[in-house]
């Protein structure tokens, strides 16, 4: 009886410490298409509007924030971003609410 108790007790201590995930934030960009990003620690998590996902890594930047991976380019400031496939040209995407 003490044994479960103290499991018991374990697993709920534990389960305080799951980490909080970070919100998903949904974008329009030109041409109405939608664009969801999850902004980690050091990475964001795209999702891919036909669906999928890519993992960015945050780069440098010098002011704003840029993220880069798989093929794909996120750059901006503040409710606004840069969305680059490729060599394609960027698209212009702005926050439209969590």
């Amino acid at each position: 009886m003490l044994r479960h108790a103290a499991v018991s007790c374990l697993l709920t201590v534990l389960s305080a410490c799951t980490p909080v995930r970070a919100p998903l934030l949904a974008y329009t960009c030109e041409g109405g298409v939608r664009l969801d990003v999850r902004f980690e620690r050091d990475h964001a998590l795209l999702a891919l509007p036909g669906g999928g996902e890519a993992r960015l890594t945050q780069q440098v930047s010098g002011s704003g924030f840029w993220y880069a991976g798989a093929g794909h380019q996120l750059r901006g400031k503040g409710q606004s971003l840069q969305w680059t496939v490729g060599e394609a040209l960027p698209l212009a995407c702005l926050v439209v609410g969590p």
